[in-house]
């Protein structure tokens, strides 16, 4: 029988600290889960992080952003 992974939603919540949010990407690019997120998760955490941490550079949040849709093109919803 063939390993089916869960399904988990990605909320802004899981993928705002740095560490976490690459512990389940890493999960999702492994196979233990299917991730899936959509948009507006992504513009929820990168606004939070951008204005809690200013020093941080938007275009970098923005670049994880098309990282992680680019690793995992089956994780992003549209509809």
């Amino acid at each position: 029988m063939a390993f089916e992974p869960p399904v988990a939603v990605y909320d802004a919540c899981v993928l705002y600290p740095f560490h976490l949010r690459n512990l389940l990407v890493q999960c999702a690019v492994d196979r233990v889960v299917e991730a899936r997120w959509i948009d507006a998760i992504h513009d929820e955490w990168i606004h939070n992080l951008s204005a809690n941490d200013p020093k941080i550079l938007l275009r970098h949040l923005h670049a994880a952003r098309e990282l992680m849709n680019a690793v995992l093109p089956g994780a992003r919803v549209t509809d």
